[in-house]
């Protein structure tokens, strides 16, 4: 049996690039689909709307006033006939196996209930570029597949998900006060505590163009800056349970990795509070001995970009190892190049051993090596 899937494309002025997307949906090797198109009031002379009725009944159209992409989802939603939600953007593209790989993937499971995302392409215009996204391919499987952590390290595309539609009868539909940020809202309220299937096939194109929301929108970074706060200071220890992140000390640090210039001394002092709430992770000690011997290595001298210094001073602070810490501004790391047994440490790798990972024999040694 092939439960129907909904594929929900909400478009505003989507002449640009919505008829590719529609014909992605409908092509999928999946049988059962249903593709709802919700136009957001567009303003282009009916444009979009007539690439939306030139499709008849292979389609199923709405209209609205413009309103931001989460009232038009929340109409898909609504009119959904399907047992699964899938969203796509009118200027993304699905490969055409996308749903069918993912449906495989809950049967594979045994529990038709989970959430399923995959990896992503960038589709880079006006060349058309494909670029893979690299980002998750340094963390365990079990790390990208806990909901609190997939959200909270922006590891999702929107559009990759398969969401069973149940997740919307009970969590409700997007917060349509955000234009920006509603996703990331949505999936850690949904996700936080859930363990999800993660595909690590690129199974999504996701364009990225100049007349993008993300691009355009005005409020964006305050949107933004609003979603980090929400995150950080609606964190319990429990969402650690399954992430790899065996205490909040490697919550606390991995974060700052990710995120150097975090900016809310409220979420901070929450975090902050609960660095000792469980037990370290066993290979801790190790882990730390070798990465004060890398540090101390005489052979070289290790510096770290300046716009780190912060967090970082505060989570080695917690290992004793403050003072063993260079740090240099950005603007300087061109000149040092030309210096001999110098190297500056690579971001990756510092969220990679920051991060409760196995200890790999070249962890230590992914780093930018500088004039040598």
């Amino acid at each position: 049996m092939n439960p129907l899937v909904s594929i929900i494309i909400p478009v505003y002025n989507g002449v640009n690039y919505m008829r590719e997307a529609i014909d992605s949906a409908l092509s999928q090797t999946y049988p059962n689909i249903e593709v709802i198109v919700v136009n957001d009031g567009s303003n282009d002379d009916g444009g979009t709307r007539e690439i939306a009725l030139s499709y008849g009944d292979k389609i199923r159209y709405f209209e609205k006033d413009n309103g931001g992409v989460s009232t038009a989802l929340n109409l898909g939603i609504q009119n959904m006939k399907g047992k699964y939600f899938s969203w796509l953007s009118h200027d993304d593209v699905y490969l055409p196996e996308k749903v069918q790989t993912e449906i495989d993937a809950l049967r594979a499971s045994g529990d038709m209930s989970r959430i399923v995302y995959s990896n992503w392409s960038s589709l880079l215009m006006p060349e058309r570029k494909i670029t893979e996204w690299t980002e998750t391919l340094q963390y365990r499987q079990e790390f990208l597949e806990t909901g609190t952590f997939a959200s909270l390290f922006a590891f999702i595309s929107g559009c990759s998900l398969l969401i069973p539609k149940i997740y919307f009868d009970a969590y409700g539909g997007f917060d349509e006060n955000y234009r920006a940020v509603q996703d990331y809202k949505k999936w850690f309220e949904m996700f936080r505590g859930k363990r999800l299937i993660y595909i690590r096939k690129s199974l999504i194109l996701s364009r990225v163009h100049i007349e993008q929301t993300t691009r355009t929108y005005d409020r964006i970074m305050e949107e933004e800056k609003w979603l980090h706060y929400y995150l950080f200071s609606n964190l319990e220890s429990d969402d650690l349970v399954g992430s790899g992140l065996t205490d909040l000390y490697h919550l606390y640090s991995a974060v700052f990795s990710r995120w150097l210039h975090f900016p809310y001394p409220d979420a901070l002092s929450f975090v902050f509070q609960k660095l000792n709430e469980l037990p370290e992770s066993p290979d801790t000690n190790e882990r730390i001995k070798k990465f004060r011997k890398f540090l101390l290595d005489k052979k070289y001298k290790t510096y770290f970009l300046s716009e780190s210094e912060q967090p970082l001073r505060i989570a080695f602070a917690l290992r004793g190892m403050e003072n063993d810490l260079n740090f240099i501004p950005s603007e300087q790391a061109v000149n040092i190049i030309r210096k001999n047994n110098v190297r500056i440490f690579d971001f990756i790798s510092l969220r990679q051993w920051l991060i409760d990972t196995p200890i790999k024999k070249d962890l230590l040694n992914k780093v930018i090596k500088v004039g040598q």
